[in-house]
């Protein structure tokens, strides 16, 4: 919702409350205009002290005794909510506009071809780190102190945070979610600042917001719970989620496979090495080398558990291509049946994609026109299977490799059945 709309929809509520007050309190005149007399309608004009007495209820400092005014007129709690909340917010227009129309002016005076340093793109980097910083902590006080006046709405007890720490209690999952957004934006405007330029001292200042972090989760919850919460909302666990979404597994075998990558991922954080690399930070070629050595181990070992099989099922699932397929299935109602085809028609297609490439009977000329008439028909199959309009979106967004394929000179599959289509 926009401000305008906010501010249309305050309004409209502010005026139901005003009459609402003035009808309670006695102070509303039900009154004939003197050129309709002869009309039947009437309407409602609000005396003098019923003005002021609302005008002062609206515009009140004291927020608790708004609260309990617009509850002692039997409003509803979602409507008290609203009022107070707006009135809140309202302390801090005057500084928004300052700094909207501070980032407005920038915008105006920066020539629009010249790119802006940022840890990131987006609508938020329309503001220097500074406004972004006070712009949170605006938002932090609004939310807190409306907290603090009504406590949590119910749509707040019964909202995302709630289902995502559905092994908590109400009050607790509450705390958590307050921690992880605080430390969250804390740590993301520590980033920003850095403005895509690392210096020595910036990894350090990483590690203690996160060593910080996991303190207060310590305080917070008790060793089961935060086992309970890393099994659930932790890097590794989302990772591997998504690979259980086409992988039928056990909790039993999600619970040793999450055992296994979160040592990993605690001793090479992913997020860390990602951010490094990227944004400035050391060469982080030798750590990732030795993650990936590590990674190999573990691979085995959930081999070794798994199972050949189900190993091969396992790897599936951790291709983006499958699991893309796995969301055009969700969003087009596809069934399983139809995932299990489509996806073996990319099956079939890299292996005779390779089997071609090592073909030394053929020359290239034969090799290339092979590939084009193998590339043309899996792309009619998946159409086929998918439907034209998401056969041609999922070729698009995730088999890159088979559009390729037509101008490929060699073609390879990795171990974890990943293809790549090489052009030298």
């Amino acid at each position: 919702m926009n401000k305008s709309a906010k501010l249309i929809l305050f309004l409209s509520i502010a005026a139901n409350v005003v009459l609402f007050a003035g009808f309670a309190a006695g102070y509303v005149s039900i009154k004939k205009s003197s050129t309709e007399a002869a009309r039947t309608e009437d309407r409602s004009e609000l005396s003098p002290e019923a003005a002021k007495k609302a005008k002062d209820l609206l515009t009140t400092d004291d927020m608790a005794a708004l609260r309990d005014s617009l509850r002692a007129l039997g409003l509803p709690d979602s409507m008290a909510r609203e009022i107070v909340g707006a009135r809140i917010a309202s302390r801090y227009t005057a500084r928004l506009r300052e700094i909207g129309n501070a980032a407005l002016e920038d915008a105006r005076q920066r020539p629009y071809w010249r790119g802006k340093p940022a840890f990131n793109s987006g609508m938020m980097m329309i503001y220097t780190p500074e406004q972004q910083k006070e712009l949170n902590q605006i938002r932090h006080d609004i939310t807190n102190e409306t907290s603090q006046v009504l406590g949590k709405s119910a749509d707040e007890a019964s909202g995302y945070y709630q289902a995502r720490y559905a092994f908590l209690s109400p009050d607790k999952a509450a705390q958590l979610e307050d921690l992880n957004r605080d430390y969250h934006d804390l740590r993301d405007a520590t980033i920003r600042e850095m403005s895509g330029f690392r210096m020595p001292g910036d990894d350090e200042k990483l590690k203690v917001i996160d060593a910080e972090k996991q303190r207060d989760m310590q305080a917070l919850l008790t060793p089961e719970e935060r086992a309970e919460d890393a099994l659930r909302s932790s890097h590794t666990a989302w990772t591997l989620q998504r690979v259980f979404i086409g992988f039928n597994g056990t909790e039993e075998e999600y619970k040793a496979i999450f055992a296994l990558q979160n040592q990993l991922e605690e001793k090479y954080p992913y997020d860390a090495i990602y951010t490094a690399s990227k944004f400035g930070g050391a060469d982080t070629s030798d750590i990732s080398r030795a993650r990936d050595e590590e990674q190999k181990n573990i691979d085995a070992q959930i081999k070794e558990m798994l199972g050949e099989e189900r190993y091969a099922d396992y790897l599936i699932g951790q291709r983006q291509d499958y699991q893309t397929l796995q969301s055009a299935a969700q969003r087009f109602n596809f069934s399983e049946e139809t995932v299990a085809q489509t996806y073996q028609v990319r099956d079939n297609t890299a292996n005779e994609a390779k089997r071609i490439s090592e073909d030394a009977s053929l020359s290239a000329a034969q090799k290339t026109e092979a590939f084009a008439a193998l590339a043309e028909q899996a792309t009619a199959q998946i159409k086929a299977s998918l439907g034209d309009d998401v056969g041609d979106a999922y070729i698009n967004n995730a088999l890159g490799w088979l559009k390729n394929l037509p101008k490929g000179k060699r073609v390879t599959i990795g171990a974890k059945g990943n293809v790549t289509v090489w052009k030298k």
